[in-house]
């Protein structure tokens, strides 16, 4: 766990381990679809990373766990 890892949607995964945006527990295409419109925005639930600003590091980190689960929790208990 860190202590330090934000949960911007309070699902018990940090941020970095979380690209499933719609919260079914996988990362697929549904994700990538809510992802798109994010781009450049400030949407603290798209941005993976934390850095501040949605961006291709932020589609990296969805692209790297596509058809898998979020996690692992990351988040300090």
């Amino acid at each position: 766990s860190n202590a330090d890892q934000r949960d911007s949607n309070g699902d018990g995964y940090g941020s970095i381990c979380d690209p499933d945006l719609d919260d079914n527990l996988v990362v697929q295409a549904a994700d990538l679809a809510i992802f798109k419109p994010l781009f450049f925005t400030t949407d603290p639930d798209a941005n993976f990373d934390g850095i501040g600003t949605v961006n291709a590091a932020d589609l990296a980190i969805l692209k790297k766990m596509f058809f898998q689960p979020p996690g692992p929790s990351c988040v300090a208990p």
